[in-house]
């Protein structure tokens, strides 16, 4: 069995209610060195945004964006990889081009998600998708598809027939996240989800709600990836805000070691991605 990839959630730095001002960049530098040196080989990092009040997509500041990623390059070999999938295609495409992330989330339909109280509502058409994927393509990023319910490998399948994209693949398998993606974080929703994955993938889990830990051993065990930190779901136990995403990562290395899965380098992660590090 390959070794486990570990992506630390980075883009919050502190819990919610823990902090009065926003995270600046210098606080997600310092939790994705920190979640680094935990065992985390990549670092999913999200600029602030806020909701487009005509559209619903998320707007983010292009310098925030190039700081963050020039300062994390600076401290740490870990794989940079950019969130805030939603965001218009054009804004999404500029970025991805400025800053030249490792990989990046790639949202394969619509956006339905309620996040620490905000909803993001936003329509995207296979048009949309296509042109995205062409722009991974030319920038050299690794597309990382996100996948919240089942009728999403319909719309990755017909992408694939439209480009060749270098392979492997990578997919990101959610549960739990409120709002109209929503989907059940139970073993039998895991297991159907793995079954329509494309030959040869590799796949991570990102899950929310009290089954985290859970949803994130039976992946492990089943030759997945996991994805974990205060970016994606805060409580760490019983409704206790977690100190870090470091914390969220050295549980999944003792996870890890329980179940006889070493956990991947940065450098062993790129290796079983396929992501080419300049």
């Amino acid at each position: 069995m390959q070794p486990l990839i570990i992506t630390g959630a980075c883009g919050q730095a502190h819990p919610p209610g823990t902090k009065t001002t926003p995270d600046t960049v210098e606080d997600v530098v310092a939790a994705v060195v920190k979640a680094a040196r935990a065992g985390a080989a990549i670092a999913q990092i999200r600029a602030p945004s806020k909701p487009d009040s005509v559209t619903g997509r998320p707007r983010t500041d292009l310098n925030r964006w190039i700081e963050m990623v020039s300062r994390i390059r600076d401290a740490s070999d870990i794989i940079v990889h950019t969130g805030t999938a939603a965001m218009e295609v054009d804004d999404r495409l500029e970025m991805m081009e400025t800053v030249r992330p490792d990989i990046a989330s790639f949202l394969l339909g619509h956006h339905a998600i309620v996040t620490r109280g905000h909803e993001h509502a936003s329509l995207r058409t296979r048009s949309d998708s296509l042109k995205l994927l062409k722009g991974h393509i030319d920038f050299g990023i690794k597309p990382d598809f996100e996948v919240f319910h089942s009728g999403n490998f319909r719309n990755l399948s017909y992408l694939l027939e439209q480009e060749a994209l270098p392979g492997p693949l990578a997919v990101t398998l959610f549960f739990g996240w409120e709002g109209g993606d929503w989907s059940p974080p139970t073993v039998e929703e895991l297991l159907h989800r793995v079954q329509l994955l494309p030959e040869g993938t590799n796949w991570s889990i990102t899950a929310t709600g009290a089954e985290q830990t859970i949803m994130h051993a039976l992946a492990i065990a089943r030759g997945g990836h996991v994805r974990a930190g205060l970016g994606d779901y805060p409580y760490y136990n019983e409704a206790v805000f977690g100190r870090d995403t470091a914390q969220f990562v050295e549980r999944t290395v003792r996870l890890a070691e329980e179940l006889d899965r070493e956990v991947a380098t940065p450098a062993r992660a790129a290796e079983i991605l396929g992501i080419e590090r300049g």
